[in-house]
């Protein structure tokens, strides 16, 4: 017996299975009964009581056919939708994928390192940032001191005008 393929479904293996069985029922049958009058002619007297056993096996087993075709034939039309939703989406995933592809040629100094900015790379520039803020407000105070410091001479002067 051979591992059973998860590719089917049950729908697959039920028509496999039940149609099969049935019309090889019906193709034994007719083929025994087509043997019997070959070998002995005399059963063609009985031929109705044949005709009547396969009718009798052929009206169920052919209601119960067209329901497992119809079941298979819904499903199968199922999955037909499911390809073309499918191919949809990959024919548009293809195409986001090729305007990517001609923007990244269009800006090749772009580098993956610059695009990745959720990976650290705000927080190193926050960083840098920082520190040229903190180098340049230093710088203003140490203007501010000179400047203070170029005034402080002048302070006579300015108790001059106080006077």
């Amino acid at each position: 017996m051979e591992p059973m393929d998860m590719s089917k479904s049950n729908n697959d293996r039920l028509m496999q299975k039940t149609g099969l069985l049935i019309v090889y029922a019906w193709v034994l049958l007719a083929v025994g009964f087509f043997v019997l009058t070959a070998w002995d002619p005399t059963y063609l007297n009985s031929s109705e009581d044949y005709v009547s056993i396969l009718a009798i096996i052929g009206g169920p087993a052919l209601l119960i056919i067209t329901k497992i075709i119809e079941t298979w034939n819904q499903e199968k039309q199922v999955e037909i939708q499911d390809y073309e939703a499918q191919a949809t989406h990959i024919r548009s995933m293809d195409a986001i994928r090729v305007r990517h592809s001609a923007d990244m040629e269009r800006n090749p100094g772009v580098d993956a390192q610059s695009q990745a900015a959720t990976d650290g790379i705000q927080d190193a520039r926050m960083v840098m940032f920082e520190e040229r803020l903190n180098e340049t407000v230093a710088a203003l105070v140490m203007v501010r001191e000179e400047i203070d410091s170029s005034k402080s001479p002048h302070k006579p002067s300015k108790g001059k005008r106080g006077e």
